[in-house]
């Protein structure tokens, strides 16, 4: 009588032996598989190859006279191969009813294969029915895409590399993650909670908006893999607090805030986050939010409520411009009786528009706002391309200094007064004048400065002192200096002695700069 286990087993062995892989034979009713094979090591002993261990696979040996091309396996022995760490395959060995084999077939245990296998394992563990996986079965199934072209050991072997790549610990490490995180892809539990009283309803719905924490009656968790829930739960507790700390938003793009529907408006980048409890509440609670760098904004859309709160203080740094554009805003808010339309504009979502009231609380930023828009205009005028960013509190603190120097690079010679005394002898005051100045200012992150040259005739005024009567007014050097850095006075020095030599030979130069003094310029200038 044919035994076909064995003729199915000494055919593998033949054909592995053909191409010097070592099939190790083994029980399949206690490991699940028939044979651990054994790859030669690579014949390569470069030094980028030297150190990767040889191939080695399990395989489970079918051999079959049927063509019904499927097979049950029993769902304890599927689990041995899908959890082995290396490479596991199927062969199916079809003989006809003859001596030899006729076809030859490999299923490789890829992720596909061993997310069902997991899947139904855990449907088994998780219901009320007997567990016992040595006497349940899955069908394993085969067509003629798993055909071998031939049916010897080159063929057998080339399949088995081809699965198993040119890597076998990148393949081990694939295969371990991907058994780590199957079934977890829209989650790894289930909370249920009880919260009580519409004020903690409302809390509950600003803990999804990421906004603070509520107290709860109840609370469950439950691990969830494949959509299906643990018979025993993770935790199980009467009370507690819940919040949401790392919530991602539902989506990012930008607010647009506009005194109406015609003007041009304010732009900023922004977090939208929808609240998941909205289409399970009445539209008076419905609520969304909308996060940006210095302010937060909730709103309904169904009744029109909203509320706004914005934060300059300790830590927060804008860019420049959007710290202009942060003040104007703030300004347009605080206009009585007037209400601003606000526009929201996502990816994938239709732009959302809604009224924002303005509040009756005046707030005068005339001065930062007036030393922000110098500061966006100095940036320009030196064509700055890093980043430059500001605080509230160095806006205050520098903002006579800022203007001053937009003053300077924007005013005409006749707005400029200048008069100085001459120590020491040189001077000649029938020669025209040129006066050399240098001016500096912080902006934020930033130090920027100017040597400025004034030239002009002067007139003598009383105590042997002279006023320049202002011809031009030229910027000969910008200099930039970052937070972090400072520029040498001997570095000053030797840019202001350069420009006083362009200026010697037809002007008398009165340099308005204590070379001796230690001038450098630093971040806290």
């Amino acid at each position: 009588m044919r035994d076909l286990g064995l003729m199915g087993e000494s055919t593998f062995s033949l054909w592995c032996a053909e191409v010097g892989l070592i099939p190790n034979g083994s029980q399949i009713d206690k490991t699940g598989w028939d044979f651990f094979v054994e790859f030669p090591f690579n014949s390569d002993l470069s030094p980028l190859e030297i150190h990767k261990p040889a191939f080695e696979c399990k395989v489970q040996v079918k051999a079959t006279d049927k063509n019904d091309r499927k097979l049950s396996i029993t769902l304890s022995n599927l689990r041995r191969l899908i959890t082995a760490q290396m490479p596991a395959f199927f062969v199916f060995i079809e003989f006809d009813k003859k001596e030899v084999a006729q076809r030859a077939y490999m299923v490789h245990v890829d992720n596909e294969l061993i997310s069902k296998v997991l899947k139904r394992l855990h449907e088994i563990e998780q219901s009320d029915q007997d567990n016992n996986f040595n006497k349940r079965t899955m069908t394993i199934y085969y067509d003629d895409s798993n055909l071998l072209e031939t049916s010897n050991g080159n063929t057998l072997k080339n399949c088995f590399l081809r699965y198993i790549g040119n890597d076998i610990s990148e393949y081990i490490s694939n295969k371990k993650a991907h058994l780590e995180s199957t079934g977890y892809e829209d989650g790894f539990a289930q909370l249920t909670f009880t919260t009580e009283g519409e004020e903690n309803l409302k809390s509950l719905i600003d803990v999804s908006l990421g906004i603070e924490e509520v107290e709860i009656a109840k609370f469950r968790g439950v691990d969830a893999r494949f959509g299906i829930l643990s018979k025993n739960p993770l935790f199980n507790s009467n009370g507690g607090k819940l919040a949401m700390p790392n919530l991602k938003p539902t989506a990012e793009g930008k607010i647009r805030f506009k005194e109406d529907r015609l003007s041009v408006g304010l732009s900023f980048e922004c977090k939208f986050y929808i609240s998941p409890f909205n289409q399970m509440l009445p539209d008076f609670l419905k609520k969304m939010r909308v996060e940006g760098e210095f302010f937060d904004l909730k709103f309904n859309l169904y009744t029109g409520a909203a509320s706004y709160s914005f934060s300059f203080g300790e830590g927060i740094r804008l860019e420049v411009s959007k710290f202009r554009n942060a003040v104007k805003l703030l300004n347009l808010l605080s206009k009585s009786g007037k209400k601003v339309v606000a526009e929201l504009i996502f990816d994938g979502f239709p732009k959302l528009e809604f009224g924002v009231g303005c509040n009756d609380q005046q707030f005068d930023f005339s001065s930062e706002l007036k030393a922000l828009d110098s500061a966006v205009k100095i940036l320009s005028y030196f064509e700055v391309t890093d980043l430059v960013d500001i605080s509230f509190d160095e806006v205050s603190r520098y903002e006579t200094q800022i203007c001053q120097m937009e003053g300077i690079l924007t005013s005409s010679p006749s707005l400029f007064k200048v008069e100085f005394g001459v120590y020491g002898e040189g001077y000649d005051p029938n020669k025209d004048t040129a006066c050399i100045f240098l001016v500096t200012t912080p902006i934020g992150s930033h130090i920027f400065g100017i040597i400025l040259v004034l030239t002009g005739s002067v007139e003598e005024i009383e105590g042997g002192r002279y006023r320049l009567i202002i011809k031009d007014v030229i910027v000969e050097k910008r200099i930039v200096s970052e937070k972090d850095e400072s520029i040498s006075n001997d570095d000053l020095v030797a840019a202001i002695e350069s420009i006083e030599e362009q200026y010697d030979n037809d002007f008398s130069v009165v340099t308005m700069f204590d070379k001796g003094a230690n001038k450098a310029i630093k971040s806290d200038s």
